[in-house]
């Protein structure tokens, strides 16, 4: 956008008339010539204070306004390839099965053809584990498309374990615009690989299951989601990061601590007659208070083949934790479903009966009517790997002093006991507090006190 006047335009712009000023003459001596000279340079300067607002005016006067953009989808192809870790584009992989090397075709999940399946089923070896010698990492193949009348949402693609592909749709224009990661479509129709590695609880010794879902959310309007057949799973000796790199052990320390969680009566106890894989490793570092040194134990995780009970866990893996220096486990605990440490009942009546027998506890509850809550798990810091929370919650709430005469006035309604479990100590008391409410009144009959 410019200004297009012309100054030598008389249309567009009127120059004021010079025919007043008097030229100087270095010979006139007249009494006069001062105030000629005074003159002469205030009638300039008004010219061109007069051509500026002029070409002002004009220029406003012939802006040009651009053009609305212009933008509509298409239904052209539009190819994405995306690695949640940027190294998986070039280390060297090995397929390990495609969907169909197992004898599925593509999966419809939305659309015309829909398949009567959403999940495959294939085997992995027997010593299978995510790491640390053998990593694998999902190639997520598929293609989706969106309706025209697509507005302002989300949708997602997954395969899981280990794949979620988000998009969010935009509304421009009349027009379905769609986002995916930093990248934008214009085209409806996109074809998409995507590469992860499994998560740890996503490898285990013979069959697995991979489950292929969708979610559309607000405007959003999928019209369909193929999953190509060469979707399927690679393995790689190239860990996700180097902090998974650090935690490989040589073979006399990965002897040394199965030989002790082997030896320990409770281990066999609870793997006689299940089927796993082994996978020792060093332990994954702790949040820990800063004066205290780090643990060096080593973890020996026992991965289940099937989903097993250990007490009241549904446990998809033992985590034992074996100190090589004393020679003894530190730790023993079930995996859930998720992958995450559980408690089993006799770990959370441990907790509580290591908690009432703590004086200050006992100090707290003492003279209180309280009922006790569900036992949690808690991790790091002054519990270790491993610890508990115990809540006991009072039945009628305690009046708190205020710390400050501006503070406002709260009450105590139960405690919460911090519990190490290895060590078999209570390491904090916490009062369990909240706003102080008033008990409403009622008032007699007839609405009025």
């Amino acid at each position: 956008m410019g200004c297009h006047a012309s100054l030598g335009n008389p249309d567009a712009i009127r120059l004021p008339d010079w025919s007043g000023i008097v030229p100087f003459s270095g010979k006139e001596v007249s009494a006069n010539v001062r105030s000629v000279k005074t003159r002469n340079i205030f009638l300039i300067l008004t010219g061109i204070v007069l051509t500026g607002a002029m070409l002002l005016s004009a220029c406003q006067a012939q802006e040009i306004k651009p053009e609305p953009y212009q933008y509509t989808h298409s239904t052209e192809l539009k190819q994405l390839e995306l690695y949640e870790y940027e190294h998986i584009k070039n280390t060297q992989r090995t397929s390990v099965m495609t969907l169909a090397g197992l004898g599925y075709p593509d999966v419809v999940l939305v659309g015309e053809g829909k398949s009567d399946i959403s999940s495959v089923e294939y085997q992995l070896p027997e010593d299978a584990t995510q790491g640390p010698d053998t990593w694998y990492i999902i190639n997520l193949h598929f293609l989706i498309e969106f309706t025209d009348e697509t507005s302002n949402g989300f949708a997602s693609v997954s395969a899981s374990p280990g794949a979620s592909v988000q998009f969010e749709t935009l509304r421009v224009n009349d027009s379905p615009l769609i986002r995916v990661r930093d990248q934008s479509s214009t085209s409806t129709r996109i074809d998409v690989r995507y590469f992860n590695y499994l998560t740890y609880s996503g490898v285990k010794p013979g069959k697995n299951v991979m489950h292929f879902k969708f979610r559309e959310d607000q405007g959003t309007r999928i019209k369909s989601i193929k999953i190509f057949s060469d979707t399927g799973l690679e393995s790689t000796t190239v860990p996700p990061s180097k902090s998974d790199e650090q935690l490989k052990l040589t073979q006399e320390e990965q002897a040394k601590a199965k030989e002790i969680a082997f030896n320990d009566s409770r281990v066999q106890e609870l793997a006689e007659g299940k089927e796993y894989a082994v996978r020792i490793t060093r332990a994954d570092a702790l949040v820990r208070v800063a004066s205290e040194p780090p643990d060096d134990d080593i973890e020996v995780r026992l991965v289940f083949a099937d989903t097993y009970m250990i007490e009241d866990v549904p446990a998809s893996a033992l985590d034992i934790f074996v100190d090589l220096n004393e020679g003894a486990i530190t730790y023993l605990f079930p995996l859930g479903k998720s992958g995450m440490p559980e408690l089993t009942a006799s770990a959370r009546e441990k907790a509580l009966n290591i908690a009432l027998a703590d004086a200050r506890v006992q100090q707290e509850l003492v003279g209180k009517s309280y009922t006790t809550g569900k036992v949690g798990l808690t991790m790091g810091g002054p519990v270790g790997r491993l610890g508990a929370n115990v809540p006991f919650t009072f039945e009628k709430p305690y009046p708190l002093e205020p710390k400050a005469s501006t503070a406002p006035e709260r009450q105590q309604t139960g405690v919460k006991a911090v519990v190490n479990l290895r060590e078999e100590k209570v390491v904090d008391v916490l009062p369990v507090t909240g706003p102080l409410v008033s008990e409403p009144q009622l008032l007699p009959p007839g609405g009025q006190k």
